[in-house]
């Protein structure tokens, strides 16, 4: 058996980040997701080389970046949204026999390693899901054991969703709030506070 999978699904960047139009044009919209991947892809190839990385996807752009950094891919014929591609990959990653499974998005603004490992300690034989609820109240990270343990609920609200589905199905849950995988980049907002700490970060180099 094999211990845990890391999990990324993505569109395609021209379709990407639509909460973000009024303050992006498409283009930029597409060239900030395609950066977030990218960080998201180096960070777990830097810090976790020898967990692997399943990208879950219908683009044959984002298949091309991902193969880049090592990730295995799992293509979808059409994008029919998150939880449909992460239900995918748990049945993937069950048949391929890894114990656990964690989801990641790809749009986290800062990752931390200490944070995902303490996430990735919970992965292991017995029935139970792990999560890092977002800002709003959204999944930032959700680790299952097995990788199918829980129907998958992601929406609005949906770290609550996915904590109901676990006391439904007599799941054990973890609740993990960690400060930096709370930060995803959805809304203006996200934005402008994400440009304000790239700001800051610059000006101390600079300084």
């Amino acid at each position: 058996m094999n211990p845990v999978i890391i999990v990324i699904p993505m569109k395609d960047p021209a379709v990407s980040k639509q909460r973000l139009a009024p303050v992006l044009n498409a283009q930029s919209r597409a060239a900030l997701a395609l950066r977030l991947f990218r960080q998201t892809l180096a960070f777990f190839s830097r810090e976790f080389p020898e967990t692997p990385l399943l990208v879950v996807t219908a683009s044959e752009r984002i298949e091309r970046v991902a193969r880049s950094y090592g990730a295995r891919v799992l293509k979808e014929e059409q994008d029919q949204g998150l939880c449909q591609a992460v239900g995918l990959a748990a049945r993937w990653s069950r048949a391929r026999g890894f114990q656990s499974q964690l989801y990641v998005p790809a749009d986290i603004a800062y990752l931390d390693a200490a944070e995902l490992r303490l996430v990735l300690a919970c992965a292991g034989q017995s029935p139970q899901v792990a999560l890092c609820p977002a800002g709003d109240e959204g999944t930032n990270a959700l680790l299952t054991s097995p990788p199918d343990v829980i129907p998958f609920r992601f929406g609005r609200y949906s770290s609550r969703a996915h904590q109901a589905e676990a006391n439904l199905n007599g799941v054990p849950c973890r609740v993990l709030r960690l400060p930096y995988l709370t930060f995803d980049i959805d809304t203006p907002a996200d934005l402008d506070a994400f440009d304000r700490d790239n700001m800051h970060c610059e000006q101390e180099v600079i300084g």
